[in-house]
């Protein structure tokens, strides 16, 4: 591991340290304060469907790429410069 690479990750690691440490104090000092059952609902829906959303971009990306409908992108910057892009 490059000293770069140590330092990239040990700066990640502080900033997800410093983010939790201020949710988790902000937390504690909200007051109290209730969800009713419209916004649990919400919250659920919204929630499912990022993660749906998500996957499906995901999956459309992959198989994409397994038959081949990015190679035809490549080929015309192949072609205007081939010694660039081999």
């Amino acid at each position: 591991m490059t000293r770069t690479t140590f330092l990239l990750i040990s700066v990640a690691v502080i900033a997800v340290l410093a983010c939790g440490l201020y949710l988790g104090f902000g937390y504690f000092r909200l007051p109290e304060v209730s969800m009713g059952l419209h916004g649990w609902i919400a919250l659920g829906l919204g929630t499912v469907l990022s993660i749906i959303v998500g996957g499906g971009l995901s999956a459309i990306l992959i198989i994409s790429r397994r038959r081949g409908f990015d190679e035809a992108a490549h080929e015309v910057y192949r072609q205007i410069d081939p010694d660039r892009f081999d």
